[in-house]
């Protein structure tokens, strides 16, 4: 059913199939990389200082300002974004039908 579902689905049914089962472990994936890149900079560090405090005091959700969490979505985002649109030009030109199974497939 997934298969079919994709295939009959929009222009970025593999990508939101893939986006559904694979994102919260890319996530975990993702956010501790993000998270020493964003320390190794040293540009949020005052920033999260800040949050930890706010939070502390009860004035902010220290997880709904996650600096980390937000970059490692966006990025995520994006990386989405740009399998969907690869994924719209494989079904909409033959040429970019560069393999023998994306030929069956989508052919």
């Amino acid at each position: 059913t997934d298969a079919i579902a994709i295939l009959r689905g929009p222009q970025d049914a593999a990508t939101q199939y893939f986006r559904r089962n694979t994102e919260d472990s890319l996530t975990m994936a993702f956010r501790p990389i993000v998270a020493r890149s964003t320390q190794a900079v040293g540009v949020t560090a005052f920033y999260k200082r800040l949050v930890q405090r706010g939070a502390a005091l009860g004035i902010v959700d220290a997880n709904r300002f996650d600096l980390d969490l937000y970059v490692t979505r966006e990025a995520l985002d994006g990386l989405f974004q740009v399998v969907a649109d690869e994924e719209r030009r494989i079904r909409q030109e033959p040429a970019a039908r560069t393999t023998a199974l994306l030929r069956k497939v989508f052919g």
